[in-house]
């Protein structure tokens, strides 16, 4: 039982120099690599909320971006669907389609084909491992891997891994020496805030908010700035020029304004502090290694700037809380005793399992495929040699922001979608099911997925051929491809 000496708990955490070597931290690398969670689970599945358990959201919209860019469409603006994304900066994506490009192939054939998908996350999440190895030792490492909240979306194809790493790289810069004395240390930090901000807009300024509390000198202020501006400026510049309506209302406005400010509807209805008080719960295991009282003031700080921007930031998201996981155990001074490596076996306590989902397979291949109020968090967007467009059970689409899909021609009515079904559009608006029956009446060429309550209540005999199952599917017996199939295999 600890007592109050347990202040001195790190004087006992000696270790011989063979478990800080070069070789040790080397193999610690490659372990981590292949105890991640996310890269065994199919994408979009992996469940990311302990609460609602939340499959990966984005995952898939990202993913679908990333296969058409390696596809050989345009790099320097990701899309959805045939529209631009700018949603967040591509960093991830380039890396991600780089990888599928280069190693796709000869990965494919081991039978592990999403670890070239996700090679950029994976090795992301690996290094972060390794930096609390070194940095808290072999308790530290085994209690950020057995964190279900840290370990169930490490590796995915999500911007977390990513930005808690150039996030960790930053920081560490102050923890050596907060006046960013040593040579560089002003160019290193803002190299690595510039690519936070290519990972994932404006979450990647946030290490900035250090130089306030540490006050270096003016020209490591000037440095940063330098640094920031090489990596993060040709590519907004570029954006602004090339789609200036575009990002200025997306990225701009939707993105920074809209959900920064004014969250558009949630998951959950929650407040700030009821929906992350119960998630915050499974770190707390992280955080108890500091009842040994002694603490490093730079992270204690780059924990509260974390805090501090959750809980302002309008929109709410489980996956937020990933860089405050390694942040946690980076303040305990020193290696971790191993008296609270037992606090790993709150991994055992029970967590979402990953849904059931329609595969991604060829068998929509060279066929149009409406998809009606999706819940898979867009996977049929990735179905390969598929036009995918999907149906909303309602009369008009509010706007997003300044975006008004309706008004771009990207979402249309049934009538005016039958009118004209060009590649612009995305998703059809049905304000009733006598719409959607005339959808699909109208539309003996393409196929439906469909809600098994959608299709008792929709109660016709279609044109198709009808398949029950976790999902119904009316699958054409004329099929055509559509104007807009997926490129990708």
């Amino acid at each position: 039982m600890l007592t109050c000496q347990s202040v001195n708990l790190e004087k006992l955490s000696t270790h011989g120099a063979w478990l800080s070597s070069r070789p040790t931290v080397a193999l610690v690398f490659v372990l981590s690599l292949f105890c991640l969670g996310g890269p065994y689970t199919q994408i979009a599945t992996a469940p990311l909320d302990p609460v609602l358990a939340t499959p990966a959201q984005d995952e898939a919209l990202y993913t679908h971006g990333i296969l058409r860019m390696a596809s050989g469409e345009d790099w320097l603006t990701p899309r959805f669907l045939g529209r631009p994304l700018l949603v967040k900066p591509p960093l991830l994506q380039w890396l991600s389609a780089a990888s599928v490009k280069l190693l796709g192939i000869q990965v494919k054939l081991l039978g592990i084909h999403l670890w070239a998908l996700r090679l950029p996350s994976i090795l992301a999440a690996a290094a972060i491992l390794t930096i609390i190895y070194h940095a808290c030792g072999p308790v530290g490492w085994i209690l950020l891997i057995s964190s279900h909240l840290w370990r169930s979306r490490a590796g995915l194809v999500l911007m977390d891994d990513l930005l808690t790493l150039f996030y960790l790289i930053a920081i560490l810069q102050f923890v050596r020496d907060p006046r960013l004395n040593p040579r560089w240390a002003g160019y290193v930090v803002g190299a690595a805030v510039g690519l936070a901000i290519m990972t994932k807009w404006f979450a990647g300024v946030l290490p900035l908010a250090l130089f306030l509390w540490a006050r270096p000198p003016l020209r490591r202020w000037i440095e940063a700035a330098a640094a920031i501006l090489v990596v993060a400026l040709p590519w907004h510049l570029y954006q602004f020029k090339v789609n200036h309506d575009w990002f200025l209302a997306e990225y701009l406005g939707v993105e920074l304004l809209g959900y920064a400010f004014s969250a558009p509807v949630q998951a959950s209805s929650d407040s700030q502090l009821g929906y992350y008080l119960p998630r915050l719960a499974w770190l707390l295991p992280l955080a108890i290694p500091l009842a040994a009282r002694r603490w490093n003031s730079a992270w204690l700080i780059w924990c509260g700037v974390l805090l501090a921007s959750i809980f302002a930031y309008s929109y709410r998201n489980t996956t937020y809380l990933a860089p405050l996981a390694p942040a946690l155990l980076l303040c305990h001074r020193g290696w971790i005793h191993w008296a609270f490596a037992p606090l790993a076996l709150s991994a055992l306590l029970s967590y979402p399992a990953p849904q059931p989902q329609l595969p991604i397979n060829n068998d929509f291949a060279g066929r149009e495929v409406l998809h009606l109020d999706p819940d898979d968090q867009l996977r049929t967007s990735l179905l390969p040699g598929a036009t995918v467009r999907y149906i909303f059970m309602i009369e008009h689409l509010p706007p997003n922001g300044p975006l008004d899909f309706e008004k771009l021609g990207i979402a249309r009515s049934v009538d005016g979608f039958l009118q004209n079904p060009g590649p612009e559009v995305d998703a059809i608006l049905a304000k009733d099911l006598d719409q959607l029956r005339r959808l699909i009446e109208a539309s003996p060429q393409r196929d439906f997925i469909l809600s098994e309550k959608a299709w008792f209540a929709l109660a016709i005999l279609p044109p198709h051929e009808v398949m029950l199952g976790p999902k119904v599917i009316l699958r054409s017996r004329s099929p055509q491809p559509g104007p807009r199939p997926n490129a990708f295999p």
